[in-house]
């Protein structure tokens, strides 16, 4: 643990932010301008912070509105958000532009708001003035008086200070070759772009399993969404549009439309990051939450992590397979193996024993279901005629590939899409039933009763929401990770001089020292009794011109280019499952939602074709039909029409609203 005074540095509070914007801010708001105070200045600050950020990085693009409701506002600026910062921002200096996409919570007749409130679509949604955002990124500071968080500490670490720590900085210098690694994004984000589309994958899912996908929007922006396969299929198809799969996350778009904004938006945002290295220190913060490191190293992408040079040396990337699962693998195999007692003396932060008693209890719960001897980590074939399903899932962990082995299972269409299934259902908060749960529970029923029990109300919530829900799976093995990568790797290695630094699972090291850091982190691993695996990441070839490689002895140590030629690497989804830790959702509003529209639907296809719909569909019908999906701002505001003539006393519907519904209905009759 990071604990002496002597290792503290101090972190200084800056965005990242186009020169213009800068200037615009500087100029308008920060210099000679007495109309606010230092809180507010910083307020705006943080508030072209979060929205650029999330343009960047979220909804991939300088041009496109990001969708930040009032109770995310609230929470960052307080009730008079508004007021205070957004209108000024848009109206007097106009450094942010707003777009109203035109989703309203409607009152049905006896006014009840929430009962015609479409969850989760955001109205009037923001972006930078694209005038102030096409340029190079430099530092603005905020005023430093008091106490400041900045955008990250509001993204990534739900409003929380990050901890500073100093990393030991010996022998350890950071750089890039920024000509040749922008050139290269250049030549390369198209053919990026089209490798990472897949039309075919939602037709190999199940028609009845839940997913998460992005539905573009025409203006700039997307909706958030959760459906089965087939509900987004029938979506997709009234739209006109496909449902795709594109790097971990699935979308619903014209595929050449999609690209043609993709493209320049992937190039700026790694030229954005690659601008970082040498413009920005590299301060080490830490999350109260997850014990996780912070930097921009991190999560740098690792498409162009290959330009990356410790020392002026090139690097090779230690990444531990599977990290998550093994780590639950193995905190499983010694509480089996070793005990209670010996299982908490693993760990010294107070916030990973917290989670690690808890686990202790509900294993103690499943006491009879566990199997009296575990799987020895020196071993290759103990435990293979064990009948128990916790030594199947610890074996089938330590000694294949996990994600394939649930690929076969399940019957997906890809490694990455098994991956990305299954963080979606060890780590969603509720343990509501889904298809491929059900179907792993009869594979690892005592595992997944395990994490079920863990995942179980405990009536005790922490404060700041719910991050600190003592409950939380993903934190909770976040915070073992970060302790044994951190404390237990990455500080000694620094310590004793080594060129590195780590990304979550894994640690970047100058080359020539790869096998040192690998054998320096599998005892670490002896010394908890865990099962270490892990893999050296591959590089491009075309990286280095082949002279260089060989007066460099590159060559010796290089691996075939394939791993990272994947559509998913296990470090590109490292760069976003915090994110999406601190984004979960409500798995039980997601189910309702969908069954609340089918069953719209349903009620269109029985109702049939009519001339007039008066006497067949009353208030609270045009209400759900408002909410589907597929409903367009022109289509829903016909409806709202009627929906309060209706209630005000009014005996027929316009013309258009009979019109629109015969559509619908003709529309759902040819989609089922």
């Amino acid at each position: 643990m990071i604990t002496k005074k002597e290792d503290k540095k101090v972190y200084k509070k800056v965005e990242y932010l186009p020169k213009k914007l800068i200037q615009k801010l500087t100029v308008d708001i920060f210099n000679n301008n007495n109309t606010y105070e230092y809180r507010t200045k910083n307020n705006f600050l943080k508030c072209v912070g979060i929205i650029y950020h999330k343009q960047i990085y979220e909804y991939n693009g300088l041009y496109n509105y990001v969708a930040i409701g009032r109770s995310y506002w609230k929470k960052v600026f307080g009730g008079n958000y508004h007021e205070k910062v957004l209108k000024p921002l848009l109206e007097e200096y106009h450094i942010i532009e707003s777009y109203d996409f035109g989703y309203r919570t409607i009152q049905d007749k006896n006014d009840q708001a929430s009962k015609g409130k479409q969850k989760g679509l955001v109205g009037i949604r923001y972006r930078i003035n694209p005038d102030l955002a096409d340029d190079p990124c430099e530092i603005m500071p905020y005023i430093q008086k008091g106490k400041v968080l900045t955008a990250e500490e509001y993204i990534y670490n739900n409003g929380l200070e990050f901890i500073v720590v100093g990393i030991p900085d010996k022998d350890f210098h950071v750089g890039i070759n920024h000509e040749k690694a922008n050139m290269w994004i250049e030549n390369n984000a198209e053919r990026i772009c089209r490798e990472y589309i897949h039309t075919d994958y939602p037709q190999l899912l199940p028609d009845n399993l839940l997913i998460e996908y992005r539905e573009y929007l025409d203006e700039g922006s997307y909706n958030l969404r959760f459906s089965t396969v087939k509900f987004a299929k029938l979506i997709a198809e009234t739209r006109g549009k496909t449902l795709f799969y594109f790097n971990k996350t699935f979308y619903i778009a014209d595929v050449e439309d999609f690209l043609k904004h993709r493209i320049p938006a992937l190039k700026y945002h790694y030229k954005r990051e690659i601008s970082k290295v040498g413009a920005l220190s590299i301060d080490d913060k830490r999350s109260p939450v997850t014990l996780r490191l912070h930097n921009y190293l991190v999560n740098f992408p690792s498409k162009i992590l290959q330009f990356i040079t410790i020392n002026n040396s090139t690097i090779v990337q230690l990444d531990l397979r599977t990290s998550q699962f093994l780590i639950f693998a193995n905190l499983l195999n010694v509480y089996v193996t070793r005990g209670e007692e010996e299982l908490l003396k693993l760990f010294m932060h107070g916030k990973t024993k917290t989670y690690l008693k808890r686990l202790v209890k509900v294993l103690k719960d499943h006491q009879t279901l566990l199997p009296n001897i575990g799987v020895d980590i020196h071993d290759q074939n103990s435990g293979q005629y064990s009948n128990s399903d916790v030594i199947k899932f610890i074996r089938e962990v330590f000694y294949t590939d996990f994600y394939t082995v649930v690929q076969t299972e399940l019957g997906l269409p890809e490694r990455g899409v098994a991956k990305q299934l299954l963080f979606k259902l060890f780590f969603k908060k509720t343990n509501r039933p889904d298809v491929l749960l059900n179907k792993l529970s009869h594979r690892y029923p005592v595992v997944i009763s395990i994490i079920a029990g863990f995942k179980k109300h405990s009536g005790t919530n922490k404060s700041n929401e719910d991050l600190n829900r003592d409950n939380n799976f993903s934190v909770f093995l976040q915070c073992v990770e970060a302790e044994i990568f951190i404390d237990n790797i990455l500080l000694p290695l620094r310590k004793a001089g080594i060129p590195c630094f780590s990304r979550h699972d894994s640690i970047v090291v100058a080359c020539s020292y790869e096998d040192e850091v690998e054998t320096f982190a599998k005892d670490v691993f002896k010394r908890f009794e865990f099962k270490y695996n892990h893999k050296v990441e591959d590089k491009f070839w075309e990286v280095v011109d082949y002279e260089e490689l060989e007066d460099s002895g590159y060559l010796d140590w290089l691996s075939d280019e394939n791993g990272l030629q994947s559509d998913i690497s296990d470090e590109d989804w490292e760069e976003t499952d915090e994110v999406l830790t601190n984004n979960d959702y409500d798995m039980d509003e997601i189910y309702d939602l969908e069954d609340h529209h089918l069953g719209t639907i349903e009620k269109l296809i029985k109702i049939g074709l009519k001339e007039d719909y008066y006497e067949s569909i009353g208030t609270d019908l045009l209400v759900e039909i408002s909410e589907l999906p597929f409903i367009n701002d022109e289509e829903r505001n016909i409806l709202s029409d009627d929906i309060t003539n209706l209630s005000v006393g009014y005996n027929f519907l316009q013309n258009k609203t009979n019109r629109l519904i015969r559509l619908l209905v003709h529309r759902v009759n040819s989609l089922t």
